[in-house]
C-alpha cells in the first residue's frame, strides 16, 4: 500500500541541518555529539536530491523498513448495479416476486493485517524492496432460509424419504416468510437437506450459537502469510518541477487457497484465500507534479499513480460434491430443473481445474501539503479485478457465475492520510495515518472502519 502523501524527506533534512547548526556546548561530548555530526553530514549529502513525493527513492546506501498496520469490517456489497446489498447475493428459486424458495448466504465479518517490507538504494536513483504481507480475519456464513411459499413446504413434505424430518409450515407466514422466530429451525433443516442436494454443508445443523443460527464460522486466529512479492523502483525522471518513476514487480503464490469444501468463493463455507495461488507480475507508474514550494518549508504536491498487476493460470481441487438423492432431484426438477445452482458434480471429486485470476489495476491521484515535520493529504482513486477464468467442467463453471461469486468488479474510494516525520529530532523514523472509505463500485465488497497506521524507519549503511 502506497501512503496517501508520502511525507518528503527534504523537509526533515533541512530541519535536521538547522538543528545541527545550534551551537554546541563545551561539556557536550562523547557518542551524542558524534551520533548528530554523522547525521548532519548525511543529511546534507541528502539536500541537493531534492526528494518529494510518491515517487521519491531511497538513496543510495540507505536501508528503508515499513510497518503497516490495518483493520477493516466488511459491510455489504455494491452489486451489478452500484446498489449496496449483503455480501453474498441471496440465491432465489422461482419468478422475481413470486419466488418459491430464498435463501440468504449470511456472510459477515472483518479483519486487517500487517504489511512488512524491507527496500534498499542501490543508487540515488534505483531501489530494491521486498515485502511480506500478513493477513488475519473471522467470517461467518450463517445461511438463512428467509421464505418458502406454502405450496412449496408441502411438496417438499411430499417428496421426503419415511423417517426425514419434515418442514413445520408453522415457521413460515401465510405468505411464505419465515417468521423471525422460526428462522433457526427452518435454516438448520435447509442446511441438513443440502447433501440431499448434491452440496457441501457449511456447518452442523444441529449444533450452532443460538444468537448467530446454523453454519459455521472460520477464524485466522492470528497473522496468515499472503502472496509475497518484490521488485526494483527506478526514478527516472525529477527536476524542480516533476518527478516520475516505474516499479516492476514479481508476485509469488505463498498464501495458502481455502478448502474447497468450505470456500467463500465457491459459496460452500466461510473460509477465504490468502492469496490468489498464481504467480504474478506487475508494475506501478508514478508521477509528481510540485505545484507550490516554498524555500525548504512547504511543499504542496500532485500526485498521480498506476498500478497493474496479471496473475497467470494454476490449478485447484473441485469441492467433494455428494450425489443427490432421489428425493432431492426430484425437488430440484421443481426449483432448479436447468441445474443453474445445484448440478450433479459428485464425478468430479478429487479432480482440478484450471484458475486465472487475470488483471488487477488501481489509479491514485493525491493532493499533498508537506511541511518540515507535519504533512497530510487525500485522495481519490479506482481498483479494477477482471472475472477470473475458469477452466473446468461446464457443470462448475455455470454454477459458480450463476451464484455470482466471482465477478468482474470496480470500486471508487476516498482517502485521507496525516503524518509525522521524526527525521529533525535525529529519530529517522515517520509515522502516518490513513483512513479510506468505499464511494461506490460495481460487484465489490464494502469495507467499513478501515484504518491504516504506518511507520517508516531509515538505517544508513555506508558510514
Amino acid at each position: 500500500m502506497v501512503p496517501v502523501a508520502r511525507l518528503t524527506m527534504l523537509g526533515g533534512l533541512v530541519l535536521g541541518l538547522m538543528l545541527g547548526a545550534v551551537p554546541v556546548r563545551a561539556e557536550e561530548k562523547g557518542a551524542w555529539e558524534q551520533y548528530r555530526n554523522y547525521w548532519d553530514e548525511m543529511l546534507e549529502k541528502v539536500v541537493d536530491l531534492d526528494l518529494y513525493g510518491v515517487t521519491a527513492q531511497l538513496p543510495e546506501g540507505i536501508f528503508g523498513f515499513k510497518y503497516e498496520w490495518n483493520m477493516r469490517d466488511a459491510s455489504g456489497r455494491f452489486d451489478s448495479r452500484r446498489v449496496r446489498t449483503e455480501m453474498s447475493p441471496p440465491i432465489a428459486f422461482g419468478e422475481e416476486g413470486d419466488e418459491i424458495l430464498m435463501l440468504d448466504m449470511g456472510v459477515s465479518g472483518g479483519g486487517g493485517g500487517v504489511t512488512m517490507q524491507f527496500s534498499y538504494g542501490i543508487t540515488d536513483m534505483l531501489d530494491f524492496y521486498f515485502e511480506l504481507p500478513f493477513t488475519q480475519a473471522t467470517v461467518q456464513m450463517r445461511p438463512k432460509m428467509s421464505k418458502l411459499a406454502p405450496f412449496g413446504a408441502l411438496l417438499i413434505n411430499s417428496m421426503l424419504p419415511e423417517g426425514y424430518p419434515e418442514i413445520d409450515t408453522s415457521w413460515f407466514d401465510q405468505d411464505g416468510n419465515t417468521i423471525d422466530e422460526h428462522l433457526n429451525e427452518a435454516s438448520a433443516w435447509l442446511l441438513g437437506y443440502l447433501p440431499r442436494l448434491g452440496r457441501p454443508v457449511a456447518g452442523d445443523p444441529n449444533n450452532y450459537p443460538a444468537d448467530l443460527g446454523p453454519g459455521s464460522t472460520y477464524r485466522s486466529n492470528g497473522l496468515v502469510l499472503a502472496d509475497i512479492n518484490m521488485g526494483f523502483s527506478w526514478n527516472f525522471l525529477r527536476n524542480e518541477r516533476w518527478s516520475g518513476a516505474f516499479t516492476g514487480r514479481v508476485y509469488f503464490p505463498t498464501g495458502n487457497i481455502a478448502n474447497p469444501n468450505s470456500s467463500l468463493t465457491l459459496g460452500t463455507g466461510p473460509k477465504i484465500d490468502w492469496g490468489t495461488g498464481s504467480f504474478g507480475a506487475g508494475f506501478t507508474q508514478g508521477y509528481d507534479l510540485r505545484l507550490f514550494k516554498y524555500k525548504h518549508w512547504i511543499d504542496v504536491i500532485l500526485s498521480a499513480e498506476f498500478s497493474a498487476v496479471y496473475y497467470f493460470k494454476s490449478h485447484r481441487r473441485y469441492p467433494d460434491f455428494p450425489e443427490p438423492t432421489e428425493d432431492g432431484n426430484a425437488l430440484l426438477d421443481l426449483l432448479d430443473p436447468e441445474r443453474n445452482y445445484f448440478p450433479d458434480m459428485h464425478d468430479l471429486t478429487g479432480k482440478n481445474y484450471g484458475y486465472t485470476p487475470g488483471l488487477g489495476s488501481d489509479a491514485m491521484l493525491t493532493l499533498g501539503l508537506t511541511s518540515l515535520i507535519f504533512d497530510a493529504g487525500i485522495s481519490v482513486g479506482y481498483r479494477y479485478a477482471s472475472e477470473p477464468e475458469l477452466d473446468g467442467d461446464w457443470r462448475f463453471v455455470n454454477m459458480v457465475k450463476g451464484l455470482e461469486l466471482q465477478l468482474a468488479g470496480h470500486y471508487e474510494i476516498m482517502r485521507v492520510s496525516a503524518g509525522i516525520n521524526l527525521l529533525p529530532f535525529y529519530v529517522p523514523i515517520q509515522i502516518y495515518y490513513q483512513y479510506e472509505k468505499n464511494i461506490g463500485g460495481r460487484n465489490t465488497l464494502i469495507f467499513e472502519h478501515n484504518h491504516w497506521i504506518t511507520v517508516k524507519g531509515y538505517i544508513p549503511t555506508r558510514f
